[in-house]
Order: C-alpha cells, then structure tokens, then sequence
C-alpha cells in the first residue's frame, strides 16, 4: 500500500465523515417546530422566539453546506491523485 493508496483512504473516510456531519447539521436545521411568529411595530427584538429558531437554523444550515463542500473538496482531490 503506497502513499497514494493511503492517501485515497483518508480522503474517501474524511469525506464520509464531512457528509455524516453534514446530514446531522441539517436535521438539527429542519428538526422541530417554529414558534408562532408575532407583529412588531418597530423591528423584531433579539430574543424572539421566532426569530432565535430562524437564527438558529440558518447557522445549522450553514454548517451543514460547509461540511458538504468539505466533503466535497476530499472527493475531487481525490480524482486529480496521480498513481
């Protein structure tokens, strides 16, 4: 087993790894129930339920797309390997 083999088996197990995360990151994103959203006259206050939940989603989601384009990264420079 050369280096090149080796290394093909690290990307291909980081790469499982990264999307493993990835998949857990968005459940958390999707899982539950949004609060009920309520009208404000001025601007919504930091510490609305809703507006914590939406927050708390869009950074979930943003992890899960970076792990992807992690996993994504290990998979393409896996092809480019030269044996």
């Amino acid at each position: 087993m050369g280096y090149g083999d080796k290394m093909e088996k690290w990307l291909d197990i980081s790469a499982a790894i990264f999307a493993l995360f990835a998949a857990v990151f968005w459940f958390l994103s999707a899982y539950g129930k949004f609060p009920p959203m309520l009208s404000y006259w001025d601007r919504t206050p930091e510490n609305d339920p809703f507006y914590i939940a939406i927050k708390f989603s869009a950074r979930m989601n943003m992890y899960a797309a970076i792990l992807s384009g992690l996993s994504a990264l290990c998979l393409s420079i896996k092809l480019f390997l030269v044996k």
